[in-house]
């Protein structure tokens, strides 16, 4: 009986054989519900083919294949028995194509900025999770904006009659700001809350936070918050502080943040020692900030690295490499410090090579540096060198960059420079009872033919004074660095009852000390880019004896450094006058602040003192009328007319009252202008000014009278244009006096004269 199954069983088995196999052969792959893609653009993703066995796994591998096409919603596969075969069937079902995307209820986010953070365009295909995505990032720019309770929600909205096509609407409701109302710094006990406060980027709602933007709430700024907490106690020797995570609460009236701290103790310098390549020559513990004793600073450690880099790097070692070991002790709460030293080889400038200079010569450039070929590196030279080719005032941006020569022993210098703007233009015109109208035009250029000559030409024209100069200087005449300018003028007074002009020259020299060999004063001041010399005025057989510094990083727009200026006159030795003249000004700048996302704040003062003793006047001791001094004006005291302060001359009518005063300028002279001029856009030389300008003039009779000086505040903008410096300052005088003239909005545009 068993046998007559068996063999039953086989030969059912071979009747059936041929069709099982048809069943499991492929006969053909279709495609359906597609209407915007193409049929043979999916099967490009389809490993499935006719005439192949039916494979589950490869089908699978088909499905995730057109799904990843990202053109589809839902995929599905139906088998469909033919008598070839099986009939695989793919089955699919379109994403929407977006027409239109529109943005409905936003008034403090930008339309561009919501759309450039939900990445969902018109004529694209609609993607759910890309949808989700991007309204979590465009709601991320309402938290950064202090609107946590904001929403947004896509309403997909099908178009009609026409299906598979939709339009995306996101309906903002923006709520209200949600600001910080109190920050709570717990544990401190070495600095007090308002203190740690000033230390940290995140601030409390206050009464201009509508404007400044305080006390909203940005995470990634209070988690760096932390950090510079961290930094500032590790900076006054807390080496082992640590704080938490700021916790935030949310309750009615705002948000409340609360920054635990554990201050542990203050560590002191311990010992300071040099390992290494030590050289006997160099003091190197001269100037260094951390000393024993001193509160430990990673401030001060990371300058007192940068100073032996620099006394390395002045005796030829440009690669010198210094690593602070420090070693904690907890029981004398010091750390001793020990600087490893590796000075590398000892090097050369091989060549020095200058690119950037599209107008100026070669030699300009090399005339300014600090260093030559084949001579021995130093690092303090190269920032001099750097700091003298800005202060010419010819290039936008400077850059010095050192690689590496032919052997380690030797290095190349790149000077890198790009042309700025050296021409200006300045005009403007006004009215005086002294002069009537008066118009002013000046044109210069600081660098003629690429030569670094300097040309000016100014003209004073008005129905009573006409004043034109002409004035040529050569910086380093017959190619050493020696200063010549000569002038050519010519005035002209026309008033009713006479009129009186001139015409004259004057000739002017100055040579550096350095040049002479005079490298200190007593000792301990540097006599460097400091010049003397001397002018030669022809109309007046007028003397002059100079004295100027200059030690500015930047001529177009100083962060640091000061120019000087003591001049001496003296006319007598024939013309028409007898008079000295001594007159000295400076200005000096000062970093007081580098914010991180400004840029860096600068206080500057300068003042101008002015001494003349002639023979004009009542009193005969007066200085000529056009040698006076005239304050009031941009360069002066702001607020005030151009060259209206200063001692007046009453007129009067035909009974013998006093209707008008004309100034008539004064033998004595004191300006002292204060500035902070901080970052407006840094990257764009759009900076503002804030000043308080204080001075006047008087006649010799008067002497300094401190009890009669004038006062002026005010503000303005600086903008490094490409054009050259603009200046837009607005002055208010403080105490201004009868018949004396104001000027509110001052304008200056070019390079600095």
């Amino acid at each position: 009986m068993r046998r007559r199954v068996v063999i039953a069983l086989m030969i059912l088995g071979a009747c059936l054989a041929p069709a099982l196999a048809r069943a499991a052969t492929v006969a053909q792959v279709l495609i359906e519900g597609n209407a915007r893609v193409d049929d043979e653009a999916i099967r490009i993703h389809v490993q499935s083919r006719a005439g192949s066995r039916y494979d589950p796994a490869a089908v699978d591998s088909d499905v995730r294949a057109i799904y990843a096409m990202g053109f589809f919603e839902n995929v599905e596969v139906e088998r469909r028995p033919s008598p070839e075969g099986m009939v695989l069937v793919f089955r699919v079902r379109e994403r929407p194509l977006v027409t239109d995307v529109k943005i409905e209820g936003n008034k403090k986010v930008r339309s561009e900025d919501l759309e450039a953070a939900l990445k969902v365009r018109p004529h694209t295909i609609l993607d759910g999770e890309k949808l989700r995505r991007g309204v979590v990032d465009a709601k991320k720019l309402y938290e950064e904006k202090g609107y946590l309770d904001a929403t947004i929600t896509p309403r997909v909205d099908p178009v009609p009659d026409r299906p598979h096509e939709v339009t995306i609407t996101y309906v903002v409701d923006e709520g209200k700001i949600v600001r910080i109302q109190h920050i709570e710094i717990e544990g401190n006990q070495a600095f007090t809350d308002r203190k740690l406060k000033r230390v940290i980027t995140t601030k409390e709602e206050w009464l201009l936070s509508r404007f400044t933007g305080a006390g909203v709430l940005n995470k990634e700024t209070l988690k760096t918050d932390t950090e510079r907490l961290t930094a500032w106690y590790y900076d006054n020797g807390y080496i082992n502080v640590r704080v938490d995570e700021p916790q935030v609460e949310r309750k009615e009236d705002g948000l409340y943040v609360t920054i635990k701290v554990a201050e542990s103790d203050q560590y002191k310098v311990g010992e300071v020692k040099f390992a290494g390549d030590v050289r006997s020559d160099l003091d190197l513990r001269k100037d260094l900030e951390l000393v024993s004793g001193d509160t430990f600073r990673t401030s001060k450690l990371r300058q007192d690295i940068l100073k032996l880099t620099d006394k390395y790097g002045d005796v030829g070692y440009a690669f010198v490499n210094i690593e602070p070991e420090t070693d904690i002790e907890p029981e004398k709460k010091t750390v001793d410090i020990t600087y490893r030293i590796d000075q590398g080889p000892q090097v050369t400038i091989d060549k020095i090579l200058i690119t950037g200079n599209t107008k100026t010569r070669d030699k300009v450039v090399r005339r300014e540096l600090k260093v030559e070929e084949q001579q021995q590196f130093s690092g303090t030279k190269l920032k001099k060198s750097r700091d003298a080719l800005n202060r010419l005032g010819f290039f936008q941006e400077v850059n010095l960059t050192t690689q590496r020569g032919r052997s380690e022993e030797k290095l190349n210098l790149q000077v890198d420079v790009k042309e700025g703007q050296t021409g200006a233009l300045t005009a403007g015109a006004g009215f005086s009872s002294a002069d009537n109208l008066l118009f002013n035009a000046r044109i210069s250029e600081n660098n003629l033919f690429g030569r670094g000559y300097r040309a000016v030409l100014n003209a004073d024209f008005g129905s009573i004074r006409q004043n034109f100069i002409a004035s040529v200087t050569d910086p380093w005449l017959f190619d050493v660095p020696l200063s010549a300018t000569v002038d050519g003028f010519r005035w002209k007074l026309d008033y009713q009852d006479f009129t009186r002009s001139g015409t004259g020259g004057s000739f002017r020299l100055l040579y550096p000390l350095t040049a002479l060999g005079y490298d200190q004063l007593l000792g301990r001041f540097s006599l460097e880019e400091v010049r003397v010399g001397g002018e030669y005025r022809l109309e007046e057989a007028e003397i002059s004896e100079l004295i100027s510094r200059n030690t500015l990083n930047s001529l177009f727009d100083p962060t640091r450094g000061s120019t000087e200026e003591i001049s001496v006159e003296y006319a007598g030795l024939g013309g028409q006058s007898d008079y000295v003249k001594i007159d000295v000004r400076g200005r000096f700048y000062w970093p007081i602040y580098k914010s991180p996302q400004l840029g860096t704040f600068v206080y500057s003062i300068g003042a101008a003192l002015g001494y003349g003793h002639g023979d004009r006047g009542d009193s005969h001791h007066e200085l000529p009328l056009f040698e006076r001094y005239f304050p009031g004006g941009i360069n002066s005291i702001r607020g005030f007319q151009t060259r209206t302060l200063g001692p007046r001359e009453p007129i009067r009518n035909g009974q013998g009252q006093d209707i008008q005063s004309d100034p008539i300028g004064g033998s004595r002279q004191l300006i002292i202008n204060n500035e902070i001029i901080f970052p407006i856009v840094e990257q764009l030389g759009l900076k503002g000014v804030l000043f308080v300008d204080t001075g006047n003039a008087w006649l010799d009779s008067e002497g300094y009278d401190f009890g009669n000086l004038r006062y002026s505040v005010g503000g303005g903008l600086r903008w490094q244009s490409p054009l050259g410096p603009i200046r837009i300052e607005l002055g208010l005088p403080l105490n201004k006096h009868r018949h004396e003239k104001s000027s509110v909005v001052l304008f200056s545009f070019g390079a600095p004269l």
